[in-house]
Parts: structure tokens; C-alpha cells; sequence
């Protein structure tokens, strides 16, 4: 199964996931509207537990 994983920041060699992973070395990540819209079972569960993800959800909410 593919996991896909939530891009954090950064360019280049310095570009993270939000589970620390390196963006170059994850087949699959994706910013954070695309990683919203992916199924629950196909998003990386590190992810989904990190301070990026929460940040994320609370910028979502202030802009409602």
C-alpha cells in the first residue's frame, strides 16, 4: 500500500516530511491541500501525529 507522506518545508536537501523524513528519499509527498483530500488509510500515521499536521488543521479553522 502507498503511504503518503506531508511535505513540512525547506528546498533542496534541506526539504522535510512532517514525520522528519527526507523529501528525496519519500516516493510520495505532498502539501498540505493535497494531503487533506488523500484517504484517511493512505496518509503516513507520523504525519498525521505531528505538530505540522496540528498547525495545519488550526490555520484551517481560523480562516472559517
Amino acid at each position: 500500500m502507498r503511504v503518503t507522506h506531508l511535505n513540512k518545508g525547506g528546498f533542496g536537501m534541506a526539504a522535510k516530511t512532517a514525520c522528519g523524513r527526507s523529501v528525496l528519499r519519500t516516493p510520495i509527498s505532498v502539501n498540505w491541500e493535497e494531503f487533506k483530500q488523500e484517504r484517511e488509510e493512505a496518509r503516513c500515521t507520523k504525519c498525521v501525529a505531528s505538530k505540522q499536521f496540528s498547525f495545519n488543521l488550526k490555520m484551517d479553522e481560523k480562516k472559517r
